[in-house]
């Protein structure tokens, strides 16, 4: 046996010296590898879902609902046209609008897979619209049914775009650039407010329309309160004429007018009855806003004898320019379909500049943007 220590100096060195000059190389491969891995992954994967309060959504899942809710109500693949756009889905069903019993469940079930969701049922024009977050996600056309129904004014030209800005009268500045804009946007005033009077003098004064904005009770009121000048069911009909009445001594030059909030209001028949009978005395027209489904404006306007419409589109629903911007594009491909549409936003700063950045879209595109009386039907 040797008594000699052997020593790694000499391979040792030689190795950590190899293992030294690979390294980098090493290192670098694996990073590569790993970002095409990822890569693998994330295509794999497909785009990742949108979350909404912690539910996820994909317009596919939407779609997947909607057809078997129309093939599960008797209609046939035959029957059934579904375009698909950016975050909005257009079906053209050769078809009655189904029953209401059918369009419960339909909403029961997207409202159960996803958060946000309302629909706005139309059987005189055979449309179900269907809202998630306020956006609309959804339109299904089908078949008008033969209802004893006044139609919609004839439209000629280019599709009829009606934006109106509700809201107005807090802040004069913000009336001006609205102003500023140049485009015909439709100015729906809060009589309650400090520059109520002011706004209207100056939207009058620029060649603008001009809307009183009547502050009604919601569903959630007294938590969400619409006003102290506000419409509410426990005050007698003497009381609600003479605030009604009050409100156009604020907002001058007013030829219309609409709803602001009002869920529980607009449901309310004798309520709307004595408004939209002094809508009819002052010669006026209304919009309905459409904040509830159960809405009963149409019919005691149609009544009554007060050119009515309604609200197709919120388009601040959220407030983030692109969001709004792709409200309004959404709002011009609706009417571009339909011939006409009508959308109500707010004075935010961020959809005045949604607005600005559109204005292109809105002047010199496709559609004509109109004061808020030209789509009224009596």
């Amino acid at each position: 046996m040797s008594n000699k220590k052997r020593t790694p100096t000499g391979r040792g060195k030689r190795r950590a010296s190899g293992s030294s000059a690979l390294s980098p190389a090493v290192f670098l491969a694996g990073i590569v590898l790993t970002v095409v891995a990822i890569a693998a992954l994330f295509l794999a994967r497909g785009p990742e879902p949108v979350e909404t309060g912690g539910l996820a959504f994909h317009l596919e899942d939407m779609e997947v609902e909607v057809e078997s809710a129309l093939l599960r109500s008797g209609y046939t693949l035959d029957q059934i046209e579904v375009r698909r756009e950016p975050g909005l889905l257009t079906y053209e069903v050769r078809g009655q609008m189904p029953s209401d019993q059918t369009l419960d469940r339909l909403e029961a079930r997207l409202k159960k897979r996803f958060q946000g969701i309302d629909d706005d049922r139309r059987p005189d024009s055979g449309e179900v619209l269907i809202y998630r977050g306020g956006a609309l996600a959804c339109l299904l056309l089908f078949e008008r049914r033969e209802l004893p129904v006044t139609p919609a004014p004839k439209v000629t030209g280019k599709p009829k775009v009606v934006i109106i800005m509700d809201d107005l009268g807090r802040s004069l500045d913000r009336a001006r650039e609205v102003v500023n804009l140049g485009v015909p946007i439709t100015f729906a005033i809060l009589p309650g407010e400090l520059f109520a009077t002011d706004v209207a003098l100056l939207a009058a004064r620029s060649g603008y329309e001009i809307m009183i904005h009547v502050p009604m009770e919601p569903h959630s009121y007294p938590a969400t309160n619409p006003g102290d000048d506000a419409l509410l069911l426990g005050q007698s009909k003497e009381e609600m004429s003479e605030r009604v009445r009050s409100y156009f001594r604020k907002v001058p030059y007013a030829i219309g007018a609409n709803n602001h909030m009002g869920s529980r209001f607009t449901e309310f028949e004798a309520g709307m009855n004595v408004v939209l009978e002094i809508m009819h005395e002052k010669g006026m027209f209304f919009i309905d806003s459409r904040t509830t489904g159960q809405s009963v404006v149409r019919s005691v306007a149609g009544r009554v004898g007060v050119p009515s419409a309604v609200r197709d589109i919120f388009l601040d629903n959220v407030a983030d320019v692109e969001a709004i911007s792709s409200q309004i594009r959404k709002l011009v491909r609706l009417a571009e379909r339909r011939g006409r549409a009508i959308g109500i936003c707010h004075p935010y700063p961020e959809t005045i500049e949604a607005l600005r950045r559109e204005s292109g879209l809105l002047q010199n595109g496709s559609v004509e943007v109109v004061f808020a009386s030209k789509l009224v039907s009596s």
